[in-house]
């Protein structure tokens, strides 16, 4: 099944702030749980894990230790996609806007 990239993500748009809905400043650390689940979580924080990855044991037993670097690539893009369709939704705003002097 395709990756739709269309979907919505949550914004506050009655926010009069033009940086509403972008991290001022997150730092995250990708950990191994005892049971073997990557956690994707806030460094900062003690909730819940913002993601897991979980593979079965065949395909444990077949990536032996490339697990890790495979959790890694699938986190980067994920966060790739999120922060390209931020971009575009605040360039969106940007560019909407009526100049009110024009040069």
């Amino acid at each position: 099944m395709p990756y739709d990239i269309d979907n919505d993500i949550e914004v506050d748009n009655e926010n009069s702030d033009q940086f509403a809905g972008f991290a001022k400043e997150t730092t995250l650390e990708l950990v191994e749980a005892d049971d073997g689940r990557l956690l994707l979580r806030d460094a900062e924080q003690d909730e819940a894990p913002l993601m897991t990855i979980d593979f079965s044991d065949k395909l444990k037993e077949l990536l032996g230790s490339d697990t890790q670097a495979i959790g890694q690539h699938m986190i980067h893009a994920a966060i790739q996609v999120i922060m390209q369709k931020q971009m575009s939704k605040w360039h969106a705003h940007v560019y909407d806007k009526e100049p009110t002097h024009y040069s």
